[in-house]
């Protein structure tokens, strides 16, 4: 079963733009590209807990839709439309991408642009519902991405789990673009270039994407139907209300200190010059005023916040949504793994 065509795979850590370029591309008239809701990364995670083709399977896809922060357009379809989309499916990534593929049907759309966190650790499962996929690679300055990181109120931790996220989350993406099949579309943005030159870049994304630019992606901010809800019901999405922040780079200069850059560099690697971007310590020494990696690393570590206070910050209904969806998620997590002989089994 393969709904999605020529659907466009989104390769990005977080906070590092991955919800600004969806809600860039969703303003285009032939891409929707509904806000966050992991149901591909959730439910392959999860999918030994059900039998195959099982009502269990279907509910726990359904919802998790539901529990999800973001607005699509199906959500006012009754529950018994979106029911109805799963109907035929069998396996967790084909009732996931049966709901992208119902979402660019009631948004009047050919394609979808799949916004999914480490999208490369489940890439087949994707790949296996989609005709002519393509990938779009986009990346960050580590080091602006940890400013975001370390700011976002419902992050865990801070420089340290978001330089380890940005390199794993790269070292992943960029081994699924070398090894992607001969002839398949790709092409590579940079978070810094976009801010600077938006038409040409776009321009060049799309044409590397076979898709035709649109002047409404530049409008984003109101073409887009979900950007203005989406920023209303997440303080880590509230700049999609808005045009492009043209000096929303080079932040990590004065919010973070010289050791929380060294870290950063030290973690991203030869990456950091390969990606294009500049060491902001040149003939500093290696590990700021740490004799090497591993002390500099231990210190910062013992400093991460968990819960940050901010959290208690966000309105009530917005702390209620991502908590909701966290119990959810957590309940499934906990489930018994089925036998391998019980996954295509029968239900009881």
């Amino acid at each position: 079963m393969t709904p999605l065509d020529a659907p466009i795979i989104l390769l990005c850590s977080e906070r590092s733009g991955s919800n600004l370029i969806a809600k860039i591309f969703d303003a285009h008239p032939a891409v929707a590209a509904p806000g966050a809701a992991h149901l591909f990364r959730i439910m392959m995670e999860c999918a030994s807990r059900y039998r195959r083709g099982s009502k269990a399977l279907r509910q726990a896809t359904l919802e998790l839709f539901d529990a999800k922060i973001s607005s699509w357009a199906i959500d006012a379809w009754t529950e018994a439309e979106r029911a109805a989309c799963l109907a035929e499916c069998n396996s967790a990534p084909e009732m996931a991408a049966a709901l992208y593929a119902a979402e660019a049907r009631a948004a009047g759309k050919r394609h979808v642009l799949l916004k999914e966190n480490s999208a490369f650790a489940f890439l087949p499962a994707i790949l296996g519902t989609a005709t002519s996929p393509r990938f779009l690679f986009m990346v960050r300055d580590p080091r602006d991405m940890a400013v975001s990181w370390t700011k976002g109120p419902v992050m865990r931790g801070g420089v340290v789990r978001a330089a380890e996220r940005w390199i794993k989350d790269q070292t992943g993406s960029l081994d699924a673009l070398a090894g992607r099949p001969a002839g398949m579309k790709a092409a590579a943005l940079r978070y810094e270039d976009l801010l600077a030159d938006p038409e040409s870049e776009l321009r060049r994304v799309c044409g590397n994407l076979d898709l035709e630019f649109s002047a409404d992606m530049l409008g984003f901010s109101e073409r887009s139907r979900s950007a203005a809800v989406d920023a209303g019901r997440s303080a880590m999405w509230s700049n999609l209300g808005k045009p492009l922040l043209s000096d929303n780079a080079g932040k990590f200069r004065a919010a973070l200190d010289d050791d929380q850059i060294a870290l950063i560099e030290a973690v991203a690697g030869p990456l950091l010059a390969a990606l294009g971007y500049e060491s902001a310590r040149p003939g500093l020494p290696a590990f700021g005023s740490y004799p090497d990696f591993a002390s500099l690393h231990a210190a910062l570590a013992a400093v991460e916040p968990h819960d940050k206070p901010a959290y208690l910050e966000l309105p009530e209904t917005e702390r209620a949504r991502f908590e909701a969806w966290s119990r959810l998620v957590g309940k499934m997590r906990a489930l018994p793994r089925l036998a391998p002989e019980e996954l295509s089994g029968k239900e009881a």
